[in-house]
């Protein structure tokens, strides 16, 4: 095993008899050291560079140096090297003196029996310190490294993050494609100013996707279905949902003219998936069939908002199934049968269908903007054209958020019955 090095000492002393006597202290208590003696000025400084003491011992009175400079050439020289003052006598304000410059002990040479105790304490005063400059210069190395990592991991992080939003903004782009882009028009190719029904729509994610979802079908000739739902949640996984309720209802087409067989095969189907997925979601949802052949309106409803019919003629703002339950929301029970209900349009009617967003909306004193509000909204608004009467509504619900943002999905979906077959059957 070997053996810890020697330690250095320089001792800077001009009487050979007490550096005998400080030798002979050192070797009283068992110090393994080398030493190194000097008495001029030159021979300290070289000394020092060369010998590279891990203790200085420096007499206070040479003939042509003394303690004070060679304390100040230590410092210089090898600031971290403890230098304790010897002397024979010196007053109490020089010894004070010296030690403020940067001596770490003062000893008398007639008391050298303190110099073992001064030179251990000093001994261990630089451990102490070197002990802390590791530390420091370990913790700085640590920072250095968190710094790098935290720095890398931002760089992951912000690379993943920007191919996150370049995802979610493709399932955005997706998501909008899967909404109509033209609205069917009757009789088939009508233009939209002669067709016996018009459309407007209102789509408003409250993030990059939504969870909510809308369709408008050509059913016949003679008939166009709406569809509306709102998957439970928001973002990512809500949207995901959508594009499952959307392939449902194309699945289930021939089921197209019937809503309450529509939304029964939805929801069987849907449970279907979710047991495999072995998780709870549900939508509400909400299909209408208008049938200008007949002049019916027929619709179906699980768990959805019910929708308004505006009547022109009597001014009145009705509320779609309000004698009727709602049934479930899809995908929470397995055999449920939706019931088919039906009411009488009229020219002139608007038909109005949409998700909860539109009225949960809060202002900055957290209050619901509410369906009666929407309701009254929209009976002030009687007599205006669909697009219009959305437009203003949906302005109306902006300033009554009063700037705060809204924390759901909006949709409304708005049809305006402009002419019925059996009318102009009785007319002719």
């Amino acid at each position: 095993m070997t053996s810890p090095p020697k330690l250095r000492i320089l001792s800077l002393e001009d009487s050979a008899l007490d550096a005998e006597l400080i030798q002979r202290e050192l070797q009283r208590a068992e110090l393994d050291y080398l030493w190194n003696r000097v008495q001029t000025r030159p021979d300290y400084e070289r000394a020092i560079q060369e010998f590279q003491p891990e203790l200085i011992l420096a007499d206070y009175k040479l003939p042509a140096f003394d303690g004070a400079q060679a304390l100040a050439m230590a410092k210089k020289l090898c600031p971290d090297v403890p230098v304790i003052v010897i002397s024979g006598a010196v007053g109490e304000e020089t010894a004070v003196e010296l030690l403020k410059t940067g001596a770490t002990d003062f000893v008398l040479k007639d008391r050298l029996g303190r110099l073992v105790p001064a030179v251990k304490r000093a001994l261990r005063e630089v451990e102490s310190q070197q002990a802390r400059r590791k530390a420091e210069a370990d913790l700085r190395t640590l920072n250095a490294q968190l710094e790098h990592r935290v720095a890398e991991r931002t760089r992951e992080l912000w690379e993943k993050n920007t191919i996150m939003e370049e995802d979610l903004e493709m399932a955005r782009e997706l998501q909008m494609a899967f909404l109509p882009s033209r609205f069917p028009t009757i009789p088939r190719g009508a233009s939209e100013t002669t067709s016996a029904v018009r459309f407007c729509s209102l789509f408003h994610p409250s993030s990059s996707v939504s969870g909510d979802f809308y369709n408008i079908v050509r059913i016949s000739d003679t008939s166009v279905g709406i569809f509306i739902c709102d998957v439970m949640g928001h973002g990512v996984r809500a949207a995901l949902v959508t594009a499952i309720m959307r392939a449902l209802e194309e699945q289930v087409g021939e089921a197209a003219a019937n809503p309450g067989a529509l939304l029964t095969q939805m929801n069987h189907s849907l449970r279907d998936i979710l047991r495999q997925l072995a998780t709870t979601l549900f939508a509400t949802a909400c299909y209408i069939v208008v049938d200008i052949a007949t002049g019916r309106l027929t619709f179906a409803n699980a768990g959805h908002p019910k929708p308004l019919l505006v009547r022109q003629a009597t001014k009145t703002v009705e509320i779609i199934g309000v004698d009727r339950k709602n049934g479930p929301a899809l995908g929470l029970i397995d055999n449920i049968s939706y019931q088919t209900y039906q009411l009488t349009l009229a020219e002139g009617d608007l038909v109005l269908a949409f998700t909860d967003g539109l009225f949960e909306v809060e202002n900055t004193q957290s209050q619901a903007y509410s369906e009666a509000r929407l309701r009254e909204a929209i009976q002030q608004r009687v007599g205006l054209p669909l697009t219009k009467l959305v437009h203003e509504v949906s302005h109306e619900i902006e300033d009554f958020a009063q700037g705060r943002e809204f924390t759901d999905d909006v949709c409304l979906v708005g049809m305006e019955i402009a002419w019925l077959l059996a009318c102009i059957a009785g007319a002719a």
